[in-house]
């Protein structure tokens, strides 16, 4: 399976409350986040894989958000649980047609991401191998070499095969897409079966059942949730929710690895393992954003935004321009110097940019405008008997 990072799809907009936009811009700063992970994990390894450094850098701090594309993820399956919350069925009855729906939400564009990965693959075969020779990433495992699997296959993987084994070597980040249903049935059925009052003690209770046996992804759904059924009680507090922030950064986006033993994080990863301090700090950094008002309307400014809507799309594009045209021009003058390789990194972010876009206008936008009409429809649906 890929290192774990990568990206988590927005529920549709909650039908029970107004939407949170300042959530959209985190979304598209964490999309960010993972785009600078692949890549810099692709041509320089060596940081991401030294767990034995000395001494105190970037790495060890917030900061390393920008680039820590494992807690980039966490950040999504808080979002998710937080929006799906949000969104749940009104009775047991809607919860089938629901999950339905948010099956064909992750299912259409993975496949249409799987399919242009195949097209990316096929244009440039030899590229990523070439540069893992070159570099010694071991990211480049979940990627195919050549000879490239058929164009079905890259479909039935996209669509329904990642759903089933959470892995494909098409699109790496898809591995997501078996964790945000999982996570969608989990929420959903839950708020289908659970009076009001008894969510939020079931959510808790959730997150730490899940935690202690190891399904953290999950558990991150449930403590986005838990935000969601407590909003009511967060009031804005710009002090508190800066330091609240922070902390969440702390323990969540800095790397683990020092040789030297000590400290709160080895102790709280003892206990977690890796995954469990990086949920927490997404969960303190989504409750700290809710109650800055200054870090809240930054969020929610119009660039920030307009990286939320073109999250999805981005997470699903990125990697294969890194794997076929970036690793293409990598093998042809690489190694490059650090300056060199911030412009190729410039150059396929941009590119990324573009390609999403066209992606939201020719496929996340149709998806979603056909999937709400869709619910509103079924909505509207008299009750049987």
């Amino acid at each position: 399976m890929p290192p774990r990072p990568p990206f988590v799809a927005p529920a549709a907009p909650a039908p029970r409350s107004q939407r949170v936009l300042c959530l959209d811009g985190l979304r598209g700063v964490a999309a960010c986040s993972v785009v600078a992970f692949h890549f810099f994990y692709a041509f320089t390894p060596a940081p991401f894989t030294d767990w034995g450094r000395t001494g105190f850098g970037l790495w060890d701090t917030p900061l390393a958000v920008l680039w820590n594309g494992h807690f980039a993820v966490a950040v999504f399956f808080v979002l998710s649980g937080f929006v799906l919350a949000a969104s749940a069925p009104i009775s047991a009855r809607e919860a089938p047609a629901l999950i339905g729906l948010r099956y064909l939400r992750l299912a259409l564009p993975a496949l249409v991401s799987s399919a242009l990965a195949w097209a990316w693959l096929n244009g440039f075969p030899e590229a990523a191998r070439e540069v893992q020779a070159m570099t010694g990433s071991r990211w480049f495992r979940w990627t195919y070499q050549p000879p490239i699997p058929p164009f079905d296959q890259a479909l039935w993987e996209g669509g329904v095969g990642v759903f089933l084994t959470g892995t494909t070597r098409f699109n790496n980040p898809l591995w997501t897409m078996q964790a945000e249903f999982f996570g969608s049935v989990l929420i959903y059925g839950s708020y289908a079966l659970l009076p009001g009052r008894a969510r939020p003690p079931a959510m808790a209770l959730g997150a730490l059942v899940l935690a202690v046996l190891g399904q953290f992804s999950l558990a991150a759904f449930c403590g986005g949730a838990l935000v969601y059924e407590f909003r009511h009680l967060l009031r804005d507090h710009a002090p508190g929710g800066a330091l609240l922030g922070l902390l969440g950064l702390v323990l969540g986006a800095t790397y683990p690895g020092h040789s030297a033993e000590g400290g709160l994080i080895p102790l709280l990863q003892s206990w977690l393992g890796v995954d469990g301090p990086r949920q927490i700090g997404a969960v303190m950094v989504l409750a700290a954003l809710l109650i800055t008002p200054p870090v809240r309307r930054l969020f929610e400014s119009a660039p920030l935004q307009r990286l939320g809507e073109l999250s999805f799309p981005l997470y699903l594009v990125h990697v294969p321009l890194i794997v076929a045209p970036a690793c293409a021009f990598y093998a042809r003058f690489g190694p490059l110097e650090p300056a060199a390789l911030a412009g190729l990194f410039a150059a396929t972010f941009l590119a990324a940019l573009v390609l999403a876009t066209l992606f939201l206008v020719l496929v996340e936008r149709p998806v979603l405008a056909g999937l709400r009409a869709l619910r509103a429809r079924l909505r509207r649906r008299p009750a049987p008997g």
